[in-house]
């Protein structure tokens, strides 16, 4: 079937879908079921992920199905939602591998010092390796919980620069560590 017809039908079952009545994703999933699953996998390259997009993808269309224009291109509509979804979760996850690497960061520093919590870290003596704006964000971040936003506000510097400064403070203090074999 030519993707003319396709989208003529996929139209159709969005403006079902707009008056509430579901069966317009029996006919979508029939129609492009396979594309934006492939859509989806060849982003995530994940099985698992790119099925689970695919599941949203239908949600999310039954959810929006109002905001589609009639006569629209019905096909671009479904796989732009499942391109958005997945570069959303691909973003996520480097958003989560990034925090957790500062945790990982922040973890080798309390461990390697000698009888320190987390809730003491300004009393760790090889804070003096960094200069006063690093030493001022590691304290402020560990000791007072403070998040980067309201830190760069203190200091006068951006949200953006401020996490740069203190991942580089863990990194030389992690270095450090790592000289002295401890």
């Amino acid at each position: 079937m030519t993707d003319y017809f396709i989208n003529k039908q996929c139209d159709e079952a969005l403006l079902v879908l707009a008056e509430g009545n579901m069966d317009g994703l029996v006919t979508i999933y029939n129609k492009l079921g396979r594309r934006i699953y492939m859509l989806a996998f060849s982003i995530l390259r994940e099985k698992e992920a790119a099925e689970d997009i695919m599941q949203d993808t239908f949600i999310k269309i039954a959810a929006e199905a109002r905001a589609y224009k009639k006569n629209s291109n019905a096909v671009a509509f479904i796989l732009t939602v499942t391109r958005n979804l997945s570069l959303n979760l691909l973003a996520k996850r480097r958003r989560d591998a990034k925090n957790q690497s500062s945790i990982d960061l922040i973890g080798d520093v309390v461990d390697h010092s000698e009888n320190i919590s987390s809730a003491n870290v300004a009393s760790i003596p090889e804070l003096s390796l960094l200069d006063d704006d690093e030493r001022q964000i590691v304290v402020m971040k560990l000791d007072a919980g403070m998040k980067h936003k309201d830190i760069g506000a203190l200091l006068s510097i951006s949200e953006d620069a401020c996490q740069k400064r203190y991942r580089r403070a863990l990194e030389k203090l992690k270095n450090h560590y790592k000289k002295e074999g401890k």
